[in-house]
């Protein structure tokens, strides 16, 4: 069987999904994919061709979160459901952990759908995890789930033994300790919580709003002894 190209892929893709897709131009130089699970539908933000520095693995990644938030859940989509609560701030220590949790099962997605090229970005990708290695300093939290998660996939896909030690071995066994071709919200909510342990004492949970699932924050005194706030409340996301 002939192999389909990244451009197949992407058209393959789109066409799966089940939801309004709107393209709108944007000022951004990367191709952004948000997804509205209330209103059941997607927008692709779309920068001018001379402008754009997104790879099709990139638009193929993007497009994964939408694909994931109608066929898994909603939790995938790019646009996270917060639900109301006092201290808004709160949000921001589940957003980077959030992230790289979602990128975690849609990079194996992706590398299913496009072995030769996917793992080829791997690798280059690589030398951002082997420059954080090297630095004298920790980077920022950010820089550190991203490079973590490469270290993960390197382990995990192409074997590669990358030694690391302190957050960052903390960070690349919460990411290995979860299956990546196992997407579901529990897992998800599962990995949410495991990195957030090793930055903050706060918890993430995924409670129900009687129509959808919405992101809380519990705080210390809320978790329960092994450090983990409540499961995912019980319904039926729409």
């Amino acid at each position: 069987m002939k192999k389909k190209s990244l451009k197949s892929l992407i058209r393959q893709v789109r066409s799966e999904l089940e939801w309004p897709v709107l393209e709108q131009p944007h000022e951004m130089p990367v191709i952004r994919v948000v997804s509205y699970p209330r209103t059941q539908s997607h927008i692709i933000l779309m920068p001018d061709k001379l402008h754009n520095k997104s790879s099709d693995l990139d638009y193929l990644h993007e497009l994964g979160h939408a694909y994931f938030c109608e066929k898994v859940h909603p939790v995938f989509s790019a646009t996270s459901q917060f639900a109301p609560q006092e201290n808004k701030r709160l949000f921001l220590l589940v957003i980077p952990a959030l992230n790289a949790a979602c990128d975690w099962f849609i990079g194996h997605w992706q590398l299913e759908l496009s072995p030769k090229e996917a793992r080829k970005q791997l690798r280059e990708s690589l030398t951002l995890a082997e420059e954080v290695l090297a630095a004298q300093q920790l980077p920022p939290l950010d820089v550190i789930l991203d490079a973590s998660l490469l270290i993960a996939q390197g382990i995990h896909y192409l074997e590669e033994p990358i030694d690391c030690g302190g957050v960052l071995k903390a960070v690349v066994d919460a990411f290995l300790s979860i299956p990546p071709d196992q997407p579901s919200a529990e897992n998800c909510l599962l990995l949410v919580n495991r990195l957030m342990a090793t930055y903050t004492d706060h918890r993430a949970r995924l409670a129900f709003d009687g129509e959808f699932h919405v992101w809380e924050v519990a705080t210390p005194d809320k978790t329960d002894a092994t450090g983990t706030a409540p499961a995912i409340d019980k319904g039926t996301d729409s």
